[in-house]
């Protein structure tokens, strides 16, 4: 199992940008990146009970979903997102998929990204640094080593 590096996964950079934003170096809110992080999350926890995923597997994506997501996320419930902060989240993306080719790891189609992350779930694998940097202390922990 290839473990992906934190910079390689978006969710990663919105949180970093959440961060920037709360700390008042951007005036570009992220609540819309949340928003659409949430939702899809939403559908791959949906996906991950669905077929049966381990329940440390959930509860370790529901735990990080709740700290760099809903967390952002409700802090800036209040806040309004105006069309400068959708357009910043598009730039934002736009500036990931750049650093993605940069980094020789956008040699995939959209097609099989997905379906990178439907067998990643359909086969209970962790690929995603903090959740395969958490299932290790959680075993470390257990098996007391």
């Amino acid at each position: 199992m290839e473990l992906i590096r934190l910079d390689l996964v978006f969710s990663y950079w919105v949180f970093a940008w959440y961060l920037l934003y709360i700390s008042s170096i951007t005036l570009f809110n992220p609540k819309f990146a949340l928003l659409i992080g949430l939702i899809e999350n939403s559908a791959y926890l949906f996906l991950m009970i669905y077929f049966n995923n381990s329940l440390s597997k959930i509860i370790l994506f529901i735990i990080i979903n709740i700290f760099i997501k809903i967390i952002p996320f409700y802090t800036l419930i209040k806040t309004k997102y105006q069309i400068k902060d959708v357009i910043s989240t598009f730039v934002l993306f736009i500036i990931y998929i750049f650093w993605l080719k940069i980094n020789n790891k956008l040699d995939v189609n959209l097609y099989q990204y997905l379906n990178k992350i439907y067998k990643s779930i359909t086969e209970n694998k962790s690929d995603l640094p903090l959740t395969n940097y958490l299932e290790r202390v959680m075993k470390t922990i257990y098996n007391g080593k």
